[in-house]
Parts: C-alpha cells; sequence; structure tokens
C-alpha cells in the first residue's frame, strides 16, 4: 500500500499521489461513470492536476484516492465538500471510474469508512449527498450505511435530453452510532 490513511478489507484510501490524475481524468470522461455522475464536459489529465492541487489546498474540502489492497491500484476517488467547521456537516461524494470495478463492495466499504471517519475523527454531525434518483445501486448502498432520504431535488440536472430528479439524503452522528453498532 503507498502511504494509506483509512485502510478496509477490501480497500484503503490515500491522499491523491503523482498519477491519479489518470484515474480522476477516468472517473469524469469515461462513458460508464459520466453516465451516473453527469459529467457533461471532457477533462483532460492536466485538467484534473490542477484540480487536485485547488481541492488539497482548500481547507473545506478532504479529497482521497480510493485504491484496491490487491492488486494495489487506484479505482477512483472520494471526498468531502463543502465542509461547514462550525455547523460540522459535509457534503460526500464518491466515484468508482471503471464498470468493471462495480458491484464489488468498494462503493459500500468506501462510504462506511468516510461516514466513520466524518463522526470519529472529525467530529462532524452530518454528513450528505445527492444522487440521482433512478442510480438505485447507490441509493440501496447509501441506505444500508443509514443515510435517510430528506427531500427531493425535482428536474434538478439536465442529462440525455430530459430534466432529472436527484434525492437530498443524509446520515447524522447519532443515526450512525446505530448503523455501526450493527455492522
Amino acid at each position: 500500500m503507498i502511504n494509506p490513511f483509512i485502510v478496509g478489507e477490501k480497500i484503503y484510501l490515500r491522499a491523491p499521489e503523482s498519477g491519479d490524475e489518470k484515474i480522476y481524468s477516468l472517473s469524469e470522461n469515461h462513458p460508464e461513470p459520466r453516465e451516473q455522475l453527469f459529467y457533461a464536459l471532457p477533462s483532460s489529465q492536466a485538467d484534473q492536476l490542477e484540480k487536485i492541487k485547488t481541492r488539497c489546498a482548500d481547507p473545506n474540502i478532504i479529497l482521497f484516492t480510493i485504491c484496491t489492497i490487491n492488486p494495489d491500484r487506484p479505482v477512483g476517488l472520494t471526498a468531502f465538500f463543502h465542509i461547514d467547521w462550525i455547523g460540522r456537516v459535509a457534503t460526500y461524494y464518491i466515484a468508482i471510474a471503471e464498470s468493471e470495478n462495480w458491484s464489488r463492495g468498494y462503493g459500500f466499504e468506501t462510504t462506511k469508512l468516510m461516514v466513520d471517519y466524518a463522526f470519529s475523527t472529525l467530529n462532524l454531525n452530518r454528513v450528505q449527498l445527492n444522487v440521482y434518483k433512478e442510480n438505485l445501486r447507490a441509493v440501496s448502498v447509501y441506505k444500508k450505511i443509514g443515510f435517510k432520504t430528506e427531500g427531493t431535488r425535482r428536474q434538478a440536472m439536465y442529462h440525455r435530453g430530459k430534466y432529472c430528479d436527484f434525492l437530498h439524503m443524509a446520515v447524522l452522528h447519532t443515526e450512525w452510532k446505530q448503523v455501526a453498532a450493527k455492522h
């Protein structure tokens, strides 16, 4: 493992390293993840390198590269954005770059590790996210972790010729304690 920060069973999370711009770029450009994440514009590896530098310098963003343990290779990225250190809330993001790495438990484990990190280390009280309503695989993962649907952002994004609804979901620290006790 290269510079692991949080270690799980199948994956570990680490700070972005040189070369990670490749997997970050793939997350935004490859047709399969782009379909789920609604990226409309191309992004080069150079663009991603600049984004990584900017995000790592922002005190209200915590960015990780998701790596598999065996074999040791990057498969995606995860982050907390818009961290409100006074209100104790952050917005969660995850992208697994290639569909061959979907449905292997990486997203579930990453989300579980990130939520635990948010509450156990960062002392946040709330983790929230927005997810495409029809991304049933992601919605299922978030519900297993303890996220609750708080509302629907109607026609929040335009994609493939139609406006799409997104769910606004969140998990609170007190709810996570109950879920974590079961896992």
